[in-house]
């Protein structure tokens, strides 16, 4: 296979950065979350990004600037002849035109890859819960945000395949490679 990005999308609280970690392991590929890097290049999240319409236009402006950092990554390594793994939520529809195109632009063939699981409300507790612990850095914080991302998700609009992290990393990540590894 050429150069590859391989993109790891789904709601928060979904197994995005676990899938992306270990196919990147697997793969022996750079991995990039866009909470632990791109986020970072621009202003922090508010504690409640969604308290006020102001509030809400700060935080897509915020997400604005780090998808646009991730996909200037993502161009600049397929242009230098690097692989590379991504994790980021994929919500809307203009985000993943623009991956599609810094993958076209880099000369890279993209995998596009959808975690979900059967996000109860005590389920996505437990999974809040457990990220805020290992202080994972943006994101989702609380069930309410999970619900609120939820209701503006807009879905997947290019070729992809979706796991399920119900049954742990292992199951999906054999998915994944299966996945990638096709023509």
């Amino acid at each position: 296979m050429n150069k590859f990005a391989v993109a790891v999308a789904g709601l928060p609280t979904s197994g995005k950065t676990t899938l992306g970690n270990a196919i990147a392991k697997a793969m022996g590929i750079h991995f990039v979350d866009i909470d632990a890097g791109p986020v970072a290049c621009g202003p922090p999240q508010e504690p409640n990004p969604y308290q006020s319409d102001q509030s809400k236009v700060r935080e897509r402006a915020r997400m604005t600037v780090a998808y646009r950092t991730l996909h200037a990554a993502v161009g600049a390594n397929l242009t230098e002849g690097f692989s590379l793994v991504l994790s980021a939520t994929y919500s809307r529809h203009s985000n993943q035109d623009f991956l599609v195109e810094a993958v076209r632009r880099g000369g890279g063939e993209l995998k596009m890859i959808l975690c979900q699981y059967r996000d109860t409300e005590e389920e996505v507790s437990r999974r809040v819960e457990e990220r805020l612990m290992r202080g994972a850095v943006g994101g989702c914080r609380s069930v309410s945000h999970y619900f609120d991302d939820k209701s503006r998700y807009e879905g997947i609009n290019i070729p992809h395949i979706v796991v399920t992290t119900d049954g742990g990393v292992d199951s999906a990540l054999s998915q994944a490679l299966a996945y990638i590894q096709e023509p």
